[in-house]
C-alpha cells in the first residue's frame, strides 16, 4: 500500500489485499503467466495500491451509481532479481452499478477483484509484446 493507498483505505474496511492477492495469483497462473520458482531466476511482480473506494452496502443499493463507483487503483511493478525495475504501469478497476443484485458487498468486491486482476493481465501480456 503506498501512503495515498493506506490513507483511502481508512474509510474502506470491506477492501481485502489478501483476497485481491489470491485473485490476481489464480487469474496469472490460470493464464500461464506466472510459475513458483525458488531458483529467484524469474522477474518479481509487485502491486502497490494508490487508491481504493468501497460504497457502503446502503449507498450502493439505495443510490447506485449516483453515489459514485467502487474502485481500486494500483501501479503493476515487474523487477527483476537485484531488485532493478524492469516496468511499472497503473491499473485501474471500477464498479459503479447496484441496486438490489449489483449492491451487495461481496459480488461488487469479487467483481472488483476479478476486473483488477484482468487489466493487471491485458496489461503484462501487451508488455511482453511490446518486448518481443
Amino acid at each position: 500500500m503506498t501512503e495515498e493507498g493506506k490513507k483511502s483505505l481508512e474509510d474502506n474496511l470491506k477492501f481485502d489485499a489478501e483476497v485481491l492477492k489470491k485473485t490476481l495469483l489464480r487469474a496469472l497462473e490460470a493464464k500461464s503467466l506466472i510459475k513458483i520458482d525458488n531458483s529467484g531466476a524469474l522477474p518479481l511482480l509487485g502491486i502497490e495500491i494508490k487508491d481504493v473506494r468501497v460504497r457502503s452496502n446502503f449507498s450502493a443499493v439505495m443510490w447506485g451509481f449516483m453515489a459514485g463507483n467502487d474502485h481500486i487503483t494500483g501501479d503493476v511493478v515487474v523487477k527483476d532479481n537485484s531488485g532493478k525495475e524492469l516496468d511499472r504501469f497503473e491499473v485501474s478497476a471500477a464498479y459503479a452499478l447496484g441496486g438490489l443484485a449489483g449492491g451487495q458487498d461481496d459480488a461488487r468486491m469479487s467483481w472488483l477483484y476479478e476486473a483488477f486482476a484482468n487489466e493487471t493481465i491485458k496489461e503484462l501480456t501487451k508488455a511482453a509484446q511490446a518486448t518481443n
